[in-house]
């Protein structure tokens, strides 16, 4: 049983909390020697011990910073948009992670809302720069720019992504959506309705499904295994630039680095070894990351996949193999493929649901039983896009005028079918409002995605879980 995942778990619920343990220090001294003592007859105690030794000194690592002043009301800011929320006479959209210009003290939110005059107008990717009066509300920080400097995406470091993406039918913004993570397209809310919202924000799932075609055209050309790793690195790492290192991709990309480097080294990591370093590593960079909503969601939904959901893919091998014989047919062996591919895709889905379900009612006041269908559902034609797009973008960036008609047509469609899917979803399978959980339902929660054993495991487990929904 490995060390690394109770003291990476634990230093991300100790950062969780708005302030540090009084004598935080001291809680975690003797946690240390309660491990040194039970280390050798009791090793399972000793690393929850150590959980709660890391528990304490998160407490202490990720101190919330305070609000800016009022001396330091104006501002000058420099970022890329990430949405447009309006455009008129006036214009309001959002900027992730802005750099501060003046003054040097300030310290730059990870969202800014800046309301501006509506000419020159912003996208989706275009840079700006502005200066203004800084305020703060309910909802958050905003900045009421008196001059604005625009800087048009398509002269950007991204400006060929965009090019592109603009050569494609109705749902453009849905395409920048999905391949670049920028852009607020018309059908967001029809897949925040359906459970669907994790497809637009560009994640982990991005990432392997990228991650996933490129092995495979790697493997196909015959390229060796360490060369596959470091092409591998590099496309997760360029991945996370095209994406403007957005936070969800640089999580994603930690995590596929510490995938790599275990395989570099000839090991096979324990399943939670690659997030639990990436979740130390994430949390000891920006120790305000542990506080942060979509962190938790991706770190609870790897969680429930790498426990239960293999468990259960397990499961499902041993009842029902859906493995073709040699002499099968091509059309069969098909078949098997597509109801082994939905049925592990389903499983999956169901895991990462019951994860992160405590966490969205927390969040969000709703919970979205569906959302494991829906995924499975529209999963198909957000993987073609996703297999068809990004290398459209590159051959695209690298010969604007080449025959790639048939990569822009296979976007469209699939693109098409899933705005399709949402609208479906949002009409037919819509989230549920639901009151937040207890705080026993929510610490509790996590032991549920231990290793299952056995059946008899796997039953107590779900009577566990119905105790602490009625207990929620």
């Amino acid at each position: 049983m490995p060390w690394l995942p109770f003291v990476a778990l634990g230093l991300v619920i100790g950062a969780c909390s708005p302030q540090p343990l009084a004598l935080w220090w001291l809680w975690g001294s003797m946690a240390l020697a309660i491990i040194a003592l039970l280390h050798a007859r009791f090793p399972v105690a000793a690393r929850w011990t150590a959980l709660a030794a890391a528990a304490a000194i998160g407490t202490a690592v990720s101190v919330p910073l305070p609000s800016p002043s009022d001396a330091t009301r104006l501002i000058s800011v420099h970022g890329t948009v990430s949405s447009v929320r309006w455009q008129a006479m006036t214009q309001g959209f959002i900027v992730y992670d802005a750099t501060a210009i003046l003054p040097s003290d300030w310290e730059s939110p990870s969202r800014l809302f800046i309301r501006s005059p509506g000419v020159p107008g912003v996208r989706p990717g275009d840079a700006i720069t502005a200066s203004g009066v800084w305020s703060t509300g309910v909802r958050g920080e905003s900045l009421r720019a008196i001059t604005l400097e625009v800087q048009p995406r398509e002269d950007g470091p991204h400006g060929f992504a965009w090019r592109t993406i603009a050569r494609i039918g109705d749902h453009q913004e849905l395409a920048a959506a999905l391949l670049l993570g920028r852009g607020d397209p018309p059908e967001r809310d029809a897949f925040r309705t359906a459970g669907l919202a994790h497809v637009l924000a560009v994640s982990g799932m991005h990432l392997a499904i990228a991650a996933g075609l490129a092995w495979w055209l790697l493997r196909a050309l015959g390229v060796g295994w360490g060369g596959r790793l470091v092409a591998l690195g590099v496309l997760v790492i360029g991945y996370t630039w095209l994406t403007s290192a957005s936070p969800a991709t640089v999580r994603a990309c930690v995590m596929s680095l510490a995938v790599i480097a275990y395989s570099s080294l000839g090991r096979e990591a324990h399943r939670l070894g690659p997030v639990a370093l990436a979740a130390l590593v994430l949390v000891l960079w920006d120790p305000g990351m542990a506080r942060n909503a979509g962190f938790q969601l991706s770190l609870a939904a790897v969680l429930g996949i790498t426990t239960i959901g293999i468990d259960l893919i397990a499961w499902r091998k041993l009842v029902l193999p859906l493995r073709a014989w040699p002499l099968d047919r091509a059309g069969w062996r098909l078949l098997l493929w597509l109801v082994r591919a939905g049925c592990d895709g389903l499983v999956i889905g169901i895991a990462a649901t019951l994860a992160t379900t405590p966490l969205v009612a927390w969040h969000f006041g709703v919970v979205a039983p569906w959302s494991c269908l829906t995924s499975v559902i529209a999963g198909i034609p957000a993987t073609i896009a996703l297999w068809a797009g990004l290398p459209l973008l590159l051959c695209a960036g690298v010969w604007p005028n080449g025959p790639w008609e048939g990569l822009y047509r296979v976007v469209e469609w699939n693109i098409d079918a899933l705005a399709s899917c949402a609208s479906w979803g949002a009409a037919h399978l819509p989230q549920l409002p639901s009151a937040p959980p207890s705080a026993l339902a929510l610490c509790a929660w996590p032991l549920l995605f231990i290793r299952l054993h056995d059946g008899w495991d796997l039953l107590l487990r779900s009577l566990a879980m119905a105790a602490l929904v009625w207990i929620w």
